[in-house]
């Protein structure tokens, strides 16, 4: 029965993980630093819940499970609306301070309970157990079958087939039920309120409700959750804007911005018979780019497409062809060759988006454009002046697109408008003229457009742009989301300050901490290295999966679910296979992983097995640390630790973890990048291997 709790928590966890981290997702824009933060501080968490429950007593195993079922809803609704609450409106950035406060003061009495679940059920088998290494082994086991099934449950079911209001009820109801078992009917009542709102409860009503109560002054429209994000559609003043993951995509009806879109195609030189627009297009967009042949949407989420054919009549509509697919993956499998493309993503506030400003994609765009084909983005900068942080990040997707195409035009603005193509680039009075007469606009004319092209202004902001080359931006080194996070975080949180002094530290300061495993070489500390490892191991797997597929957030759960589960069939193997009295081959086969992984990342053309591939290297990885729970959890029993033995080893493997995805999401990956943190972790394995 006690082995049933753990396999129950195994399962909730990585739901409720997964669910969190979906939350803060959608607050801090879809950024991957959140999955780094919410995993750290849940190891953390847990980690801590699994000492303090060594010297709690193991009848109180219910209580957890009771207090999560209550705090777990409540601190997620508190979660989705404190930006409201404290008075941010629709589209403002959250600072990163408040998002890590909330973590710490709100989410971390959940990672704490889960510490406690398993402690306590550990030391209720244990107690019952005759067997001295079952003891130990038999908790990680269940408890890593219930992450797989919660992590295949979440990838594709949950995220699927349930709104996350539903997901709440359901896990709250799941955390009773060992209640229920272990104190009496009593509890069932709690059960039943949560089913009678699971289903009957109107919940996008009463969300609507409360957005608008947070922000005044506009009417919720629809809000929308798919597994590539929430949208929110508001209404004032006889304008409908639309946010993805909080930030805004566009305002509609808004015929003077929506007309923009025609300045690229006006000053190109060649045809412009086929558009292909790569990501969230608006519908004022989408109606003036109709104006033209043909216009091809690739945005990955088909609800996207549903959402514009109400919106759009049918005359446009025949014009517009929508694919539900990533738009890098799109390109790369399409042989057609387009006149103009526009790049619809925004500033790279995510690695899944800074994919869209690297070398290896403008390579792939100069080779689906025409002879004449143009290439065109806007992201933010500067009207007049720009702050070094800004010019940076300007001048290094500025060459980063250089590097691929012979002509350029940049217009200056708060968001600067992007043109690049291998033909020449100009404003042609009469050519302009004549294109105007067929477009039938109501801001956008010759006198306008000249005023937007003034040459002195031009002439500065690409003689700033050209003489500030800081280097390119590539995929396993993502400088340009670092640089558009700093960007936001200038205007609204005093944390950008601090960042920039942590990302200046030169890296072979870094390489200061090589000798880590030669200098301590407790088993403690080397459970917890290795736990560090492998989530940094895991962490690399989700963030290959995000650059060569794109948002993949619907497969964090099962890619989790996998390291768990490798967890426990690490730990089951070690019952059969002869132990070690030194923790030594986990750092050799770490290593080797991290060299496949390496190896993976240098493939440039997606292939299917990858998709299989990543997976696998995330379970085996997980069998790793499941081998060593065994061996570290026999030299601390031989060490006359044997009541503690089984919390210790789960809380030194936890903490290590927690310190390991903070340092590797806030500090090595976006300072230096995938390959160098690989290297880094490859020595660190390597040396852990020869030196003990």
């Amino acid at each position: 029965m006690y082995l049933f709790f753990l396999f129950l928590s195994g399962i909730l966890s990585v739901l409720t993980q997964n669910i969190l981290i979906r939350e803060i997702y959608m607050i801090f824009h879809g950024n991957e630093l959140t999955y780094g933060l919410v995993v750290s501080l849940w190891l953390f968490g847990v980690g801590i819940g699994a000492l303090w429950g060594k010297k709690i007593d193991k009848d109180k195993l219910y209580l957890p499970f009771l207090i999560l079922s209550l705090y777990f809803p409540c601190s997620i609704y508190l979660l989705r609306f404190l930006p409201g609450i404290l008075g941010y409106k629709a589209g403002e950035v959250f600072p990163l301070s408040l998002l890590i406060a909330e973590n710490i003061f709100l989410l971390f009495p959940i990672y704490l309970n889960f510490g406690l679940i398993f402690a306590l059920g550990q030391k209720k088998f244990s107690s019952l157990s005759q067997d001295e290494l079952k003891s130990i082994t038999r908790p990680y086991i269940f408890d890593s079958i219930g992450d797989l099934m919660g992590g295949i449950f979440f990838s594709y079911i949950f995220v699927s087939f349930f709104s996350p209001g539903k997901n709440l009820l359901l896990v709250s109801s799941l955390f009773i039920l060992p209640v229920v078992i272990l104190k009496g009917k009593r509890f069932i009542p709690i059960i039943l309120i949560f089913l009678f709102f699971l289903f009957f409860f109107d919940f996008t009503n009463s969300i609507k409700k409360i957005y608008e109560k947070s922000y005044t002054g506009f009417k919720v429209q629809n809000i929308t959750e798919t597994k590539y994000g929430r949208y929110l559609k508001i209404r004032k003043d006889n304008q409908t804007s639309l946010f993805l993951n909080g930030i805004l995509s566009y305002t509609y009806p808004d015929k003077l911005t929506s007309e923009q879109v025609h300045l690229p195609l006006l000053l190109s030189s060649g045809k412009t018979k086929e558009i292909l627009y790569l990501g969230l297009a608006g519908p004022g967009e989408i109606r003036e780019l109709s104006k033209y042949n043909h216009l091809t949407i690739v945005h990955p989420d088909r609800k996207f497409q549903q959402k514009f054919e109400k919106q759009i009549d049918n005359k446009i509509l025949k014009k517009v062809k929508f694919t539900a697919s990533d738009p890098r993956l799109f390109l790369n499998k399409t042989d057609k060759k387009f006149d103009c493309i526009f790049l619809g993503i925004g500033d790279p506030l995510s690695i899944s988006s800074n994919r869209f400003y690297t070398l290896e994609f403008c390579k792939i765009l100069s080779e689906k454009v025409t002879d004449k084909g143009i290439v065109t983005f806007s992201i933010s900068s500067g009207e007049n002046y720009l702050s070094k942080n800004t010019l940076d990040y300007n001048s290094l997707i500025f060459w980063t697109y250089k590097f691929n195409f012979s002509n350029y035009l940049v217009i200056p603005g708060y968001n600067a408008r992007y043109i690049f193509s291998n033909a020449p680039i100009a404003y042609e009075e009469k050519r302009v003229k004549e294109k105007l007469k067929y477009l039938d606009l109501q801001y956008l004319d010759e006198y306008t457009i000249s005023s937007s092209l003034q040459k002195f202004k031009i002439e500065k902001f690409e003689r700033q742009l050209h003489d500030n080359f800081i280097g390119f931006n590539t995929d396993k080194k993502p400088r340009a989301f670092l640089l558009s996070l700093l960007h936001y975080l200038e205007k609204y949180s005093g944390i950008a300050k601090f960042i920039k002094i942590i990302f200046k530290i030169p890296f072979f300061l870094v390489l200061l901490i090589l000798p880590l495993p030669i200098i301590f070489r407790q088993t403690g500390f080397r459970v917890s290295l290795i736990g560090a490892i492998a989530i940094g191991v895991s962490y690399l797997c989700i963030l290959t999966l995000q650059i060569t597929y794109g948002n993949v957030y619907h497969l964090v759960g099962l890619i989790t679910g996998l390291f768990m589960f490798g967890v426990g069939i690490g730990t089951y193997f070690s019952e059969k296979l002869n132990l070690e009295k030194k923790l030594k081959k986990p750092f050799l086969i770490l290593a080797i992983l991290l060299s496949i992984q390496y190896l993976l990342l240098r493939i440039e053309n997606p292939i299917s097995l990858l998709f299989f591939l990543i997976p696998l290297i995330s379970f085996l990885c997980g069998t790793v640390v499941g081998w060593t729970y065994t061996n570290a959890g026999i030299i601390f029993k031989n060490k006359k630790l044997e009541y503690s033995a089984a919390p210790s080893v789960y809380a030194y493997d936890l903490i290590g973890g927690s310190i390991g995805a903070l340092l590797f999401s806030f500090f090595l990956l976006p300072a230096f990048g995938i390959t160098l943190t690989i290297f880094l972790l490859v020595g660190i394995s390597l040396l852990g291997f020869l030196f003990t």
